[in-house]
């Protein structure tokens, strides 16, 4: 306990004698961190933020709607749509006929100055940092234009598989239901069946009626509509059944054939926008005092350090 009063009294000797020095060291640092912080070295950044919130999206697997947003705002398309229709290598002093690796260069540069994260409330945050305030809110909001074009695009091409697949089963019905109904004519132009239930009870009520005098006409027509029924009724009643529920299934797929159609070529908005990208009216970066700050404590702590070190060979020479 002593020795540590002692050290800190020594401590605090050890700065009295050198505070000449360190405060000529903390003034050089102070003013030098004032020059280089300025607008002459350090171009200021403003800040452009939006606020998202994802709508009309069909999952693809079990990832959220805003994971999805996030996946597709961060994609290549849209970062490369970015980078082309803002002129991003010009933009950031970036020569593409000097610096082989200039993809990599303005690709880390991008990545700097836009950030897509999702916030706790499941929506998606755009921010957007540039020395233009208003390139900053136009890239901003051109990632969300950019992301509804794709989230279009993917919806529609998925929609259209759907259209295809059902579009082939629907002719497919179409086809079994036109020949079936084509079946079905012939045994009623070649056999007279319309209706088996009906004409079956028709028939055998004639028959019966017939059966007092059986060699007239009706009686004859009434026993060939009964042999008829027998040889091919079973097979026209059987068919009926089976055209009822194809025509069904044909429905079905003409809905989904038309909901699908639909879905291809609807123009639905899969962002809700909350807050709006909006040009800055103040500079975000660089935050000049916090720059000051750290630049005078890190030289006045690195000044100290080498006095003590100063001090310690010092009191080792003395010792010897």
């Amino acid at each position: 306990m002593n020795n540590s009063f002692l050290n800190s009294i020594e401590l605090i000797n050890l700065l009295n004698q050198w505070k000449k020095q360190l405060l000529i060291v903390a003034g050089i640092s102070l003013l030098a961190s004032i020059i280089f912080s300025s607008p002459t070295f350090i171009k200021p950044k403003f800040k452009s933020t939006a606020v998202v919130y994802p709508s009309n999206l069909i999952a693809y697997s079990t990832e959220s709607a805003t994971e999805q947003m996030l996946q597709i705002t961060q994609s290549s398309m849209i970062r490369e749509k970015i980078i082309q229709n803002f002129h991003l290598l010009e933009h950031y002093d970036i020569d593409s006929t000097k610096d082989r690796s200039f993809k990599t260069s303005v690709y880390r540069m991008y990545d700097e100055n836009i950030i897509i994260k999702k916030t706790e409330y499941e929506s998606m945050e755009v921010t957007v940092y540039d020395t233009d305030p208003m390139i900053a809110a136009q890239i901003a909001d051109s990632i969300i234009h950019y992301f509804n074009i794709k989230a279009r695009q993917l919806q529609a091409e998925k929609s259209m598989e759907v259209m295809v697949i059902t579009k082939n089963q629907m002719d497919a019905k179409k086809a079994e239901m036109d020949s079936m109904e084509t079946l079905l004519h012939t045994y009623q132009v070649n056999y007279g069946i319309l209706d088996f239930k009906q004409q079956a009870k028709e028939a055998t009520r004639a028959y019966l009626r017939g059966l007092s005098n059986p060699g007239s006409k009706a009686a004859v027509e009434a026993k060939s509509m009964m042999t008829n029924l027998q040889d091919k009724g079973a097979e026209v009643n059987s068919l009926n059944e089976h055209l009822w529920r194809v025509r069904g299934s044909y429905n079905d797929l003409k809905a989904a054939y038309e909901n699908s159609a639909r879905d291809v070529f609807k123009k639905l908005t899969y962002a809700n926008v909350v807050t709006p990208p909006e040009p800055s009216d103040k500079k975000a970066y660089p935050i000049r005092w916090l720059i000051v700050v750290i630049s005078v404590f890190s030289s006045l702590l690195m000044a100290f350090m080498i006095i003590l070190v100063f001090y310690s060979k010092k009191e080792i020479a003395n010792k010897n």
